[in-house]
C-alpha cells in the first residue's frame, strides 16, 4: 500500500542531493496564529511520498488534516480547528468542538452517551480529545539507511479518587511511503481495576469517500444497527448516497472476527483517472468492536470508521452488558494501528 519514490534511492546518494533531509519530509512543531486554535500546538509530518498530515498534541494526540498529494483524505467539520480549552464537558456540548480531521481519540471512561463516573460528569465520548499531552518529542533518524520519523507525546486522564489512565502515543512514519503507523500503551495508573473505554475515531471524507465509495470489511461477522428503528438498513451498510439534505445519522456496530489476528478495512474510491485507497490494520485481539458512523446530510458528509474496545453505547449501558475489558491496576494494554494510503491511475 505504500507508494515509494524514493525506492532504490541509498542514503548516501539522497543526502548527495539534497542541503537538508526537511527538502524531502520530515516533522515541524508550529502553533495556529489565529481564532479558536490560536496557540494551539501542531505538528505537520510530510512522508515525501505524497502523504501530510496534522498531529494535535493539544487535542488527545489526534490527527487534523490530512492530504495525499493534496487530494484530501479527511472529513473537516464547519467547527473547525478548535483549542481543547473551550472543551464543554456537558451532555453532547464535545459537539461543539469536534473538528473532524482523520481521526479524534475517545475515551477513556466514556463512550457514547454523557454519564457521570464518580460522581463527576463525564459528556459525550469522553475527555480524551480535548486534554493536552504531556512529554511531547520529535525525532529524526536514520537506521539501515532508511529515515525514519517519530512523534510521541503522553495524555492523562485522571480524576483525584478517580481513575487514573494514561495512553502513551508514537506516531511513525518512513521516508518514502505513506502509511502511518500509531503505537499505543494506555496504562492503569490508579489503584483499582478500570473498565477501559477507547475509540479511534478516523473520519473519511470528500473525495475518498462519496456515493462511489467501496468500502470492505472482511473481518466483521455480524452487523446491527444502533438505534432500532432503522434496523432494515443494515443490509445496505456498505452502500452510499450523493450529500443529501436533511439526512440523519445511522450507526452500525460490527462484531470482528476474534480468531483473525489482525482486522483490515479498505476503503476506496476513483478520483478523477486515479484510484484512491485507504488500508486500516489493527490487532482484534485489542479493538474487539468497530463502529461505523454513516452520515450522508450535506456538509456532513462523512464516514467514520472507529475501532474501538467496546460499542457507543455509553458507559451505563455497556457495563450493564458486561461488553467492555477491565484494566487492571499497574496493567498496560498495547494497541498497534497502520493507516495506508495509495493514489495510483486507474486501470479503466
Amino acid at each position: 500500500m505504500s507508494s515509494s519514490l524514493l525506492s532504490g534511492v541509498s542514503q548516501a546518494d539522497l543526502l548527495r542531493r539534497v542541503g537538508s533531509i526537511e527538502q524531502v519530509g520530515g516533522a515541524t512543531r508550529l502553533r495556529f496564529a489565529e481564532g479558536p486554535a490560536r496557540d494551539m500546538e501542531m505538528v505537520q509530518v510530510e512522508t515525501g511520498a505524497g502523504l501530510a498530515f496534522q498531529i494535535l498534541p493539544d487535542r488527545g494526540m489526534g490527527i487534523g488534516r490530512a492530504t495525499l498529494c493534496g487530494v484530501p483524505l479527511c472529513w473537516v467539520s464547519a467547527v473547525g480547528d478548535v483549542a481543547p480549552w473551550f472543551y464543554e464537558p456537558s451532555g453532547a456540548a464535545w459537539l461543539r468542538t469536534f473538528g473532524g480531521g482523520l481521526l479524534t481519540s475517545c475515551g477513556l471512561t466514556n463512550l457514547g452517551a454523557e454519564t457521570r463516573v464518580d460522581g463527576i460528569e463525564v459528556g459525550l465520548h469522553g475527555r480524551l480529545s480535548h486534554l493536552p499531552a504531556r512529554n511531547v518529542s520529535v525525532s529524526r533518524d536514520w537506521v539501515n539507511g532508511v529515515h525514519h520519523v517519530a512523534v510521541s507525546g503522553t495524555v492523562l486522564d485522571y480524576c483525584v479518587m478517580g481513575p487514573a489512565l494514561e495512553v502513551k502515543r508514537t506516531y511513525s512514519v518512513t521516508l518514502g511511503e505513506n502509511v502511518i503507523h500509531i503505537h499505543d500503551e494506555i496504562t492503569n495508573r490508579g489503584a483499582r481495576p478500570e473498565p477501559l473505554f477507547l475509540l479511534y475515531h478516523f473520519n473519511f471524507g470528500y473525495p475518498l469517500f462519496s456515493e462511489t465509495a467501496e468500502l470492505s470489511i472482511p473481518s466483521s461477522i455480524g452487523v446491527e444497527a444502533r438505534n432500532p428503528a432503522y434496523a432494515d438498513e443494515v443490509a445496505d451498510w456498505r452502500r452510499f448516497s450523493a450529500p443529501t439534505p436533511g439526512a440523519l445519522e445511522r450507526v452500525f456496530f460490527h462484531r470482528l472476527a476474534a480468531e483473525q489476528e489482525t482486522a483490515v478495512i479498505r476503503l476506496e474510491n476513483t478520483v478523477g483517472s486515479h484510484r484512491l485507497t485507504m488500508r486500516m490494520e489493527f490487532p482484534t485481539q485489542a479493538m474487539t468492536h468497530l463502529v461505523q458512523w454513516k452520515m450522508m446530510a450535506e456538509r456532513e458528509y462523512v464516514l467514520g470508521l472507529e475501532p474501538g474496545t467496546c460499542f457507543v453505547s455509553g458507559r451505563d449501558d455497556t457495563l450493564q452488558r458486561g461488553d467492555v475489558k477491565t484494566l487492571a491496576a499497574g496493567a498496560t494494554k498495547v494497541v498497534d494501528v497502520a493507516v495506508a494510503f495509495a493514489l495510483e491511475p486507474s486501470m479503466s
